[in-house]
């Protein structure tokens, strides 16, 4: 063989190496690119909804939004929550709902005024159920969870 021939096979050799390796290069990225987005499209993901009820004539009624209901939704006056609640009785961080091993959980924050569950205060975690009724303030919401 001529020492000209060698060197293409040579040079032919690493361009085919170079796109060999660019392609896997392109692989792993488009790879991590999917994980990611279903990662992102799994916390997107509503679980249900707490919608702003208002009792009037013992009975309960819609009177505002409906909340998306996510893996972990916090209720409270700041602007770094979830759900804003726009009342003087309700605390910055005031409560916060979370999901842990298919079960909903409520818990309040340490607030000044407490958290209520269907009209009572909680002292700790509790678990919540479909119809439940979270009271922070003067604010009322029904929990609506997905079937």
């Amino acid at each position: 063989m001529s020492f000209e021939l060698v060197l293409f096979f040579l040079r032919f050799l690493a361009g085919l190496m170079l796109l060999g390796f660019l392609g896997a290069l392109y692989w792993l990225i488009w790879r991590e690119f999917r994980q990611t987005n279903e990662q992102l499209q799994s916390t997107r993901t509503t679980y249900g909804y707490l919608v702003s009820i208002v009792e009037f004539d013992g009975q309960y009624r819609q009177v505002g939004d409906k909340h998306p209901l996510m893996p972990i939704t916090t209720l409270g006056r700041s602007a770094t929550n979830t759900i804003i609640v726009n009342d003087t009785f309700a605390s910055g961080e005031h409560a916060r709902i979370i999901l842990e091993h298919g079960q909903w959980w409520l818990e309040d924050r340490d607030s000044r005024n407490g958290t209520l569950l269907n009209d009572e205060a909680i002292g700790t975690r509790i678990i919540l159920t479909d119809g439940d009724i979270v009271g922070i303030g003067n604010f009322a919401y029904k929990l609506e969870l997905n079937k």
